[in-house]
């Protein structure tokens, strides 16, 4: 077992296996990262039912991605969550100390990076379809660099910064738009709003890109990839990085560039 003297946590201590996991096996991944609070609460029946396995699947899992037990495993999930609520603050800390976990987010961010769903993406943009990029608050600056990044490639791409310009846009949206919602916490209020809307009215497809953490904006997108960041609040303002947020839009791009080549 990693102890808290080793400064090993959940995802430091599983990233070295992920890429040897199935399919299966990602999806089992994919529901402790989503749902971190519910977990570390569930014996490993609880866990069993949840994800439609035995409890022997579940042992057996949790020894691949590092894990001697789930006792081993329950207790650094626990220790992982108590790190996760003492960066809501990074700066207490020290700035170097800080930088390594700026840099453990972003390689979290992309070495879970589920490279199904992205060439799910890719098979879309090679259809040409209009991109609809929704975002609020700080996720408007990312929203730019994506219009700017894919407007370069070639697409049109809509980027309706304005409350009453993304209301009207809804009732345009075409069943072959593929529609980017941008929100780090997953949460905000009109923007599951505008998702409800846009579902209700049109087949278009929904990709978000949102905080790890289970969300109402991940729920109700047809294909979700996550990030982690530390969550920054300062002056009442969020600053929150969304370094990782770039990196994975910049991915899509690139692989796109490649297909085309």
């Amino acid at each position: 077992m990693a102890l808290k003297g080793d400064t090993m946590d959940f995802f430091a201590i599983t990233s070295k296996h992920i890429h040897a996991l199935n399919s299966n096996e990602k999806d089992l991944y994919n529901h402790i990262i989503r749902n971190m609070e519910e977990v570390k609460k569930s014996t490993v029946r609880d866990l069993a039912l949840k994800c439609y396995v035995s409890p022997a699947t579940i042992i057996r899992f949790l020894r691949k991605i590092g894990f001697s037990g789930y006792s081993d495993f329950i207790a650094i999930l626990k220790y992982t969550d108590i790190n996760m609520v003492e960066n809501q603050n990074p700066f207490v800390v020290s700035q170097e100390d800080y930088q390594i976990e700026y840099l453990k987010n972003i390689y979290e961010s992309v070495r879970v990076l589920d490279q199904a769903k992205v060439d799910k993406i890719i098979q879309i943009l090679e259809r040409k379809p209009r991109i609809v990029i929704m975002a609020r608050g700080l996720n408007k600056s990312v929203g730019h660099y994506f219009e700017y990044i894919f407007s370069g490639l070639g697409f049109d791409v809509i980027f309706p910064e304005d409350h009453y310009f993304r209301k009207m846009l809804l009732n345009g949206i075409h069943s072959n738009d593929l529609v980017f919602f941008l929100s780090y916490g997953g949460e905000d209020e009109e923007l599951i709003w505008d998702i409800e809307q846009l579902n209700i009215k049109s087949k278009a497809t929904v990709v978000s890109i949102t905080s790890a953490n289970n969300n109402p904006v991940q729920n109700m997108s047809h294909i979700n990839l996550y990030v982690f960041a530390d969550q920054i609040q300062f002056n009442d303002i969020d600053m929150t990085s969304r370094i990782s947020m770039i990196g994975i839009i910049e991915l899509i791009a690139y692989k796109y560039m490649e297909r085309e080549t």
